[in-house]
């Protein structure tokens, strides 16, 4: 049971956020955990689990912004794959720094905030007729945002790269303080 209780904090912390990401999207656009749970996912479980359960977590959660603020465009097929490749590489760029120091971690983790704002914004970019097929087009797709929108688009970066090396920063302090515990609750015999 005690190995499956991070897990389940994870999990309880992901949803927690992103409903209430999802009742204040003015507030605070794109501050989750989920970017640094798939970064972590080489870290949190080994094997096809390092991939599945940040994958399980996003289709769960995935539908609740949606609904809760009615904007069903993000359900969409070109929203998904997009969000998927984002996380796609997000993971990738967690797993190739996973061997890495802490601060190469966090920087890291800044990385793949970058990367995946770029994937989706591209995306949008390319498939949206909201967006000029120019350089001014994409510039407004990874900086500004659609015209007449709340909220730029550089306010979702801000706010998921402080969100990825935040969150990194837990799962990765976790991470190493549970062998330390278990080593303490079960020492070693002496040889």
């Amino acid at each position: 049971m005690n190995r499956f209780l991070p897990l389940a904090l994870i999990i309880i912390l992901l949803i927690a956020f992103r409903i209430v990401g999802s009742m204040f999207p003015e507030t605070i656009p794109n501050f989750q955990p989920l970017a640094a749970l798939f970064f972590c996912g080489a870290f949190i479980a080994k094997g096809w689990r390092a991939w599945a359960i940040p994958l399980a977590a996003w289709l769960v959660t995935y539908p609740a912004p949606a609904l809760m603020s009615g904007n069903a465009a993000w359900l969409g097929a070109p929203t998904l794959i997009g969000t998927a490749l984002g996380f796609a590489a997000t993971f990738f760029i967690g797993k190739a720094l996973m061997k890495r120091g802490l601060g190469s971690l966090l920087l890291g983790s800044l990385a793949a905030a970058l990367a995946f704002h770029a994937i989706t914004n591209g995306i949008a970019w390319a498939m949206s007729p909201m967006y000029p097929k120019n350089l001014a087009g994409i510039v407004q797709s990874l900086w500004t945002g659609p015209a007449g929108s709340a909220i730029p688009s550089w306010v979702f970066l801000r706010n998921m790269a402080a969100a990825n090396v935040l969150f990194t920063a837990i799962f990765l302090s976790a991470h190493f303080a549970l062998p330390t515990r278990a080593a303490a609750v079960h020492p070693q015999p002496a040889r």
